[in-house]
């Protein structure tokens, strides 16, 4: 499935931004009964060639869970809870995210890929080599605040 990129800026201007400013995006884990998460190939620059959480960029006037429901729907999602996992700086050759990551627990829908950044979409229990440092990192901090039940409340958006 393809779907229109809408939103994105021209690549001129998108390149003077990313050059001088941090770019705020959305990283959501999304878990399945059975302890799996879901995981697509990722076919875009900056982290080309791995295994990785849906995401993407937030979008002025937008706060992380309007971002993760919207990136959630290219997927063929549709969720109703969130959780903050955590906020995680990451440094590229070309530019500087600050990733907000949050997971949902509960959802709707059949994941499919977006056609544009992620190609293919699976469920793993174990992570696959091949999945990108960043999204170990949080997956590993989303299974540690599962273990509490306090935490899990304390992080609920």
């Amino acid at each position: 499935m393809s779907r229109k990129v809408s939103g994105w800026l021209p690549e001129p201007l998108w390149r003077r931004v990313k050059t001088t400013m941090p770019i705020p995006c959305v990283d959501i884990i999304v878990p399945n009964s059975e302890g799996a998460v879901l995981l697509g190939w990722r076919v875009i620059q900056p982290y080309v060639n791995v295994w990785a959480t849906p995401g993407g960029r937030i979008r002025f006037g937008e706060g992380p869970v309007k971002a993760a429901r919207r990136t959630l729907s290219y997927h063929g999602l549709k969720a109703s809870s969130f959780y903050l996992v955590g906020v995680f700086p990451i440094m590229f050759p070309s530019r500087f995210d600050i990733s907000i990551c949050i997971a949902t627990t509960s959802y709707s829908g059949s994941p499919i890929p977006d056609g544009t950044e992620l190609t293919k979409i699976q469920w793993f229990k174990k992570l696959p080599k091949g999945t990108g440092k960043n999204y170990v990192e949080m997956i590993k901090k989303w299974r540690r605040i599962t273990t509490c039940h306090q935490a899990l409340e304390i992080n609920r958006l």
